[in-house]
């Protein structure tokens, strides 16, 4: 079911397979930590989300108690003041197959998303679109822009994103208003599919947990873009000292 094709400029692939000679992604996955979410509990509250997630979207009737899940799970510093209409329209799925827009232009989803709703950004929407399609979508936040995209040299591994971070002075932060968004993002789904692709034709297993295969959300051993995302946010919290 997933899109296995990819499309970025030759130099972003050649700096994804040095990445990729580097890292051990399956080490990284399952070192993955996030609140209740851990390898050996199963990634509990991820597999919630997609399950919820995934049924809302393919039925298209997301809605704030929606938003406001995925809100708790990431920590989002201002719950109250979250708002977006009564019903979110995001047809990622058409009669439960993936819509035609999700194969090349898979940035159209956050642009269905962003002016349905409020004080749910940029971080947010890409969570979202992550846990209702996590085949073909994967989050993007400030410590995957701070280790692989620009503005924190420091902490900057492999720039494979034009995104940049901010410091205000007590913490790093995405950049409010950039015009690489939403752009980049199309260019970070890319970069997952590749490196899922080369993963899977390498024979490189994912070590899901084996209630992902119970649910049905996985096939056994296969990357999927979020799993990519995962492995490369607990990459990218270990390069700057940062835990779930």
């Amino acid at each position: 079911m997933a899109i296995r094709s990819f499309t970025l400029p030759k130099i972003a692939q050649t700096k994804v397979l040095e990445l990729l000679s580097e890292i051990p992604l399956p080490q990284y996955y399952r070192s993955y930590d996030w609140g209740n979410d851990r390898w050996e509990s199963g990634f509990q509250d991820i597999v919630c989300l997609e399950c919820t997630m995934i049924d809302a979207a393919k039925r298209n009737c997301i809605t704030k108690e929606h938003l406001l899940q995925i809100a708790r799970w990431g920590g989002h510093p201002s719950q109250d003041k979250i708002t977006c209409r009564d019903r979110v329209n995001l047809p990622l799925y058409i009669n439960g197959k993936y819509a035609n827009w999700v194969e090349d232009s898979p940035v159209k989803g956050v642009e269905y998303l962003n002016p349905q709703m409020r004080y749910f950004g940029k971080v947010y929407q890409s969570k979202l679109l992550r846990f209702a399609m996590p085949w073909e979508y994967g989050a993007i936040d400030k410590r995957l822009c701070q280790v692989f995209g620009r503005g924190d040299p420091a902490s900057q591994h492999t720039e494979l994103l034009s995104l940049k971070v901010e410091y205000n002075g007590t913490r790093w932060d995405l950049k409010y208003q950039q015009t690489e968004w939403p752009s980049e993002y199309g260019t970070w789904i890319q970069i997952l599919r590749m490196i899922a692709s080369e993963l899977n034709q390498s024979g490189m297993s994912c070590p899901h947990p084996e209630v992902m295969y119970a649910r049905g959300l996985r096939k056994k051993g296969i990357w999927e873009c979020a799993d990519v995302e995962m492995a490369l946010f607990s990459f990218a919290s270990k390069a700057i000292g940062a835990s779930g």
